[in-house]
């Protein structure tokens, strides 16, 4: 058996010289004419069966791209937001560092400056108390530091007996502090009158 035969288009042209399509069935006989404007567009919009789907596999392929591309960029900026929080954190514990060490420094640099503007007998007495202050505060290093040998051998002795000097020790430390800070208290009362308690 013979394979059937595919009706075909031959082109014509009309009166007017337009380009026609002529379809005709498997015998050959005009079943119809177009015109060649009319029936071109109609084929190409349209498509195969195979140039669907792979299109359609295309444009699938397109938008998983795409949305990893995204799901990238979007892990990228949260790295970079962590990475920026944890330099402004470190960049923060710094500046507070620094303004911590800092601070006695520009205390003494405005302790200076109340200085300088006091009238020179004020400063004179400021001075003198400053001298005795850092006089007493070396005495009683010095104090400290024999004491602290005392109760060293005294806890070489014997263990008890160190316990009972270490209290006795403690108790003259406290006391000479005491009285240093009871000889700042008294050169500041002399140096500034009318701030005594």
């Amino acid at each position: 058996m013979a394979a059937k035969k595919k009706a075909r288009r031959t082109t014509h042209r009309s009166s007017k010289g337009k380009k026609l399509y002529a379809v005709r069935d498997a015998k050959g006989r005009i079943k119809d004419i177009q015109t060649y404007k009319r029936a071109h567009g109609a084929d190409l919009k349209r498509k195969a069966k195979a140039e669907g789907t792979a299109k359609k596999a295309k444009t699938k392929a397109k938008a998983k791209a795409k949305a990893k591309a995204k799901v990238k960029v979007t892990k990228g900026k949260v790295a970079k937001a962590r990475v920026a929080a944890k330099t402004r954190v470190g960049k923060a514990k710094v500046a507070i560092r620094k303004a911590v060490k800092k601070a006695p420094v520009q205390a003494r640099a405005a302790m200076k400056k109340a200085v300088k503007k006091m009238p020179p007998k004020a400063q004179k007495a400021v001075a003198k108390a400053e001298k005795q202050i850092t006089k007493t505060v070396a005495t009683m290093k010095k104090k400290a530091a024999a004491t602290a040998k005392q109760a060293e051998a005294a806890v070489s002795k014997a263990q008890d007996s160190a316990e009972k000097t270490a209290t006795s020790v403690l108790d003259q430390a406290k006391d000479l502090f005491q009285k240093a800070s009871d000889a700042v208290e008294s050169a500041v009362e002399s140096v500034v009158p009318g701030q005594a308690k």
